[in-house]
């Protein structure tokens, strides 16, 4: 089947809209957006540009994208029509973003690198895999989430801080290159917990055979969500030292002081502490108590609207600005490319080298921004 096809198939479903819909919103019969995505047919340019138009994505994705990524969600939590648009949107975004990083790569001559680690999850082990973790990615014993990110993007991880509805926590995906995909308006300390949550899906997970990834949701029924709970608490709160700190004071940790410095002493957010702490053999606190140690602030249903990156230098890997900021520089990309590779208004972009002017930042071949933008 043509790329295309697949594509339209895709997108279309994940926005849980019709053929019929489809086809009454172009102006043309169910049987040709049939015809469409099974091949048989191909929309013309008009078309391809007013379908890119209906689900939110290019219509050059649409038309070349190469590699169609299916997502696995871990839990049914798209429950209305609203639900199921916001979350068909925001796959769709993720999907269209690996695609940019291929044409990045392709127009780079760069060749995508994966994470170099790959273990197969192991309970009793656990506390060993996470420390050959930690070694590989030289992390200090108490995590931040920007150490975090920078080491995973020493080791060839994209990181991206994404606009994601408030059911989605996180987005990995793993196939010529690992991918993960943060939600942006989450507290820090939480963005740190999932981080190394979906770590755990490229590390357990996602072998890549297929050009697939896994979308993680707010679910502790998956066995593959539990895994990559534990993976996550011990990476960020190893057993030992959260075994001695139960031996030097465990009915302290059932106040809310003794809780409270528990979880600055590691970093982490309530919720991952709490988690820890409930977790076996040591079952100090269990969830029914959870509401006198700390409420969760409400959240929206469905996302607004609103641009996917705002901040740019935040919210992107690094390997990708740096690509996409020489390619314009080399006169491989036009600023508009540049700007829908990064998924941000060609505004942001414009301030972005200005900023790296600014800063004396240095692209590859000791080419300083600044300087070229003067040459012309």
């Amino acid at each position: 089947m043509e790329p295309f096809a697949l594509h339209l198939t895709t997108v279309r479903e994940r926005l849980g809209k019709s053929q019929k819909e489809v086809a009454a919103r172009l102006g043309v019969s169910p049987s040709l957006v049939s015809k469409w995505e099974k091949g048989e047919r191909k929309p013309d340019s008009v078309q391809f540009w007013e379908l890119g138009r209906m689900f939110g994505v290019s219509p050059f994705y649409l038309q070349n994208a190469k590699r169609v990524v299916s997502f696995q969600p871990r839990s049914q939590a798209a429950r209305g029509a609203d639900d199921k648009t916001c979350f068909g949107e925001a796959l769709n975004d993720a999907a269209q973003q690996i695609h940019h990083l291929y044409d990045v790569w392709e127009r780079a001559g760069k060749v995508p690198a994966r994470f170099p680690l790959v273990l197969e999850y192991s309970e009793e082990g656990l506390a060993s895999q996470a420390r050959m973790v930690r070694d590989c990615l030289r992390l200090n014993d108490k995590v931040t989430y920007g150490e975090l990110r920078e080491a995973l993007a020493e080791q060839n991880v994209q990181v991206f801080e994404w606009k994601l509805p408030p059911k989605i926590s996180g987005l990995s995906h793993q196939a010529d290159f690992s991918v993960i995909f943060i939600n942006k308006d989450m507290p820090e300390r939480v963005k740190l917990f999932t981080l190394c949550h979906e770590l755990a899906h490229l590390l357990f997970h996602l072998r890549g055979e297929e050009d697939s990834a896994v979308s993680v949701m707010a679910t502790r029924s998956d066995p593959h969500e539990k895994e990559a709970n534990r993976f996550a608490a011990e990476l960020l709160m190893p057993a030992g030292r959260i075994q001695a700190l139960v031996s030097a004071g465990r009915e302290s940790l059932k106040t809310k002081t003794g809780f409270l410095a528990a979880v600055e002493a590691f970093g982490v957010s309530y919720e991952a502490m709490f988690y820890r702490l409930s977790q076996s053999p040591w079952q100090v606190l269990t969830y029914p108590e959870k509401d006198r140690f700390f409420q969760k602030a409400p959240r929206a249903e469905i996302e607004p609207p609103g641009a996917r990156v705002t901040e740019v230098r935040e919210q992107l890997p690094p390997l990708l600005l740096r690509l996409a900021a020489q390619l314009w520089l080399d006169g491989k990309a036009t600023m508009g490319k540049v700007a829908e590779w990064c998924a941000a208004a060609r505004s942001k972009m414009d301030l972005y080298l200005v900023s790296m002017t600014d800063d004396g930042d240095t692209l590859q071949d000791g080419v300083v921004l600044g300087l070229a933008e003067e040459n012309g």
